[in-house]
């Protein structure tokens, strides 16, 4: 049986703890290295290509949350992956994939190129890791091991900005892509804000006891532990190509 949250604000530690993590993970080795490895052409290009195939694998995960989430919860992850699989149609913006894609050709890349190169192993190993969180966890912890990503991508609680805004910085002093052929980049510097809120809308309707917020908080740990492998990955995968 559930021990009912004895805490004054149970929430707001929760809510505390999370952006605690989110922004721990800026000083894990692997985020480390991968920010301070400096960009060109062709490490920013293999950058794309594996950012991309990892954002087909967010819909995947997302599709295996909503299947398992109660009612109103699905609901909230329509909404969520409207914007990634439809993009918005009323302002002509893309989907998310497809941002992706076009955000590629200003490091020259084409459309084949995506297809053409593959998932590495690193990332095949991350994606499969992600995936199976979401498959076979509580849906709690499920639903905390996608949004934890949107969490540490969020400019809102990440003192230094998310990943998505130091990727675009980067982009545009080390290689000279404009924030504004940065398509995915800049979009994702303002949809994850909306989205990070997203985990603590569920926690507040559904998380009644200790015991749900311990589901929460290990999913989101364990989808951080994905990330800094992954970041560490792509730190291994780029410093591969001559900088």
């Amino acid at each position: 049986m559930a021990t009912v949250r004895k805490t004054s604000n149970p929430l707001k530690k929760l809510e505390a703890e999370l952006t605690r993590m989110a922004n721990a993970q800026f000083d894990s080795e692997g985020f480390k290295r991968l920010l301070g490895l400096r960009f060109n052409k062709a490490r920013a290009a293999m950058y794309i290509i594996q950012r991309t195939h990892w954002t087909v694998n967010r819909r995947d995960c997302w599709a295996a949350v909503q299947s398992a989430a109660p009612l109103p919860v699905k609901k909230l992850i329509w909404d969520h992956e409207r914007d990634e699989l439809e993009g918005d149609v009323a302002s002509g913006k893309p989907d998310h994939y497809t941002m992706s894609v076009k955000e590629g050709a200003a490091v020259g890349l084409k459309g084949k190129d995506f297809i053409d190169t593959g998932l590495s192993d690193g990332a095949f190993t991350c994606c499969a890791a992600w995936l199976h969180i979401a498959r076979s966890s509580h849906w709690l912890s499920g639903i905390a091991s996608s949004s934890a990503l949107e969490l540490s991508n969020s400019d809102e609680i990440l003192t230094g900005g998310g990943m998505s805004h130091r990727m675009a910085i980067k982009m545009r002093d080390e290689v000279g892509i404009p924030f504004k052929k940065q398509t995915s980049n800049v979009e994702h510097m303002s949809a994850d804000v909306k989205h990070a809120h997203m985990l603590m809308q569920v926690a507040e309707e559904f998380a009644i006891s200790d015991h749900e917020i311990q589901l929460i908080l290990e999913g989101a740990r364990q989808s951080w532990k994905i990330d800094r492998i992954w970041k560490g990955h792509l730190a291994d995968l780029l410093t591969a190509i001559p900088g």
